[in-house]
C-alpha cells in the first residue's frame, strides 16, 4: 500500500527558536537573521537612520530579556513575537511629539517617494514627497499607522499582520483598506491646500 501522506517539513530555524531560550549561540544566529528585517521596519517609520538603530537595539534587548519565557514553538511565531514588539516600540517612540517634528523634518529631506513604494502603497505613480506620506500617517489611528507599516514597510501578509496584532485577517484586510482610503483622502486634502497656497489650480494629486 502506498503512503500518500507528504512528510512534513521542518524549518531548520525552529529548532533554532528553540534552542535560543538557553544557547547564546542560537539567539546570535536569530539575531543576525531577523536584525536587517526589523531594522529595515523600524528605518522606514522612523527615517532617521541613528534613531531606526536605537530602537531596533531596544527591541532586540526586550526580546533578550524575554526569550526565555517565549511561548512560541516555531520561526513563525518568532517573527510574530518579533514585530509586535517592534511595532509596539515604534509607536510609543512616535507618541511624542518632539520625536515627530523632528521625523517630518528628515521625511522633508527625503525627496519624491519612489514608483516601488508608491505603486503598492498609494495605487499611484505621482511623484509624492515622503513628508507629506508622513504628515498623512501621523493622522492616522496607531492600528491604521501599524496595519499599512507591518504591510507595506514590513512586508508581512493580512495573515501576520493579524496574527501581530492579535486581530482577525478579515478584520485586517478591511481597517487596512479603509486605513490607505484615509491615507490617499489626506494627501489628496494636503495637494489641494498646497495647491490653493501657490496660487496653483486645485485638483486631485493623482493627475498631478
Amino acid at each position: 500500500m502506498t503512503d500518500n501522506h507528504q512528510p512534513v517539513r521542518i524549518d531548520p530555524a525552529d529548532n533554532l527558536v528553540k534552542a535560543a531560550r538557553t544557547d547564546r549561540v542560537a539567539f546570535g544566529e536569530l539575531f543576525d537573521h531577523f536584525y536587517p528585517l526589523i531594522f529595515a521596519y523600524c528605518t522606514r517609520r522612523l527615517v532617521v537612520r541613528a534613531v531606526a538603530e536605537d530602537v531596533a537595539s531596544e527591541v532586540f534587548l526586550k526580546v533578550a530579556v524575554g526569550i526565555q519565557e517565549f511561548p512560541g514553538l516555531c520561526v513563525e511565531d518568532f517573527r510574530r513575537w518579533l514585530f509586535r514588539i517592534a511595532t509596539n516600540e515604534i509607536n510609543a517612540h512616535l507618541r511624542q511629539s518632539i520625536r515627530r517634528r523632528e521625523l517630518l523634518e528628515a521625511a522633508a529631506l527625503m525627496g519624491k517617494i519612489n514608483a516601488g513604494v508608491s505603486v503598492p502603497l498609494l495605487d499611484d505613480e505621482s511623484p509624492i514627497d515622503w513628508q507629506e506620506v508622513y504628515e498623512a500617517l501621523d493622522g492616522l489611528t496607531d492600528r491604521e499607522q501599524s496595519i499599512i507599516s507591518l504591510r507595506f514597510f514590513g512586508g508581512l501578509k493580512h495573515e501576520q499582520i493579524a496574527d501581530v496584532l492579535e486581530l482577525k485577517a478579515g478584520t485586517i484586510r478591511v481597517a487596512l483598506s479603509r486605513a490607505l482610503d484615509k491615507l490617499r483622502d489626506r494627501l489628496r486634502d494636503h495637494d489641494v491646500a498646497r495647491r490653493s497656497a501657490s496660487g496653483s489650480p486645485s485638483g486631485d494629486y493623482r493627475d498631478a
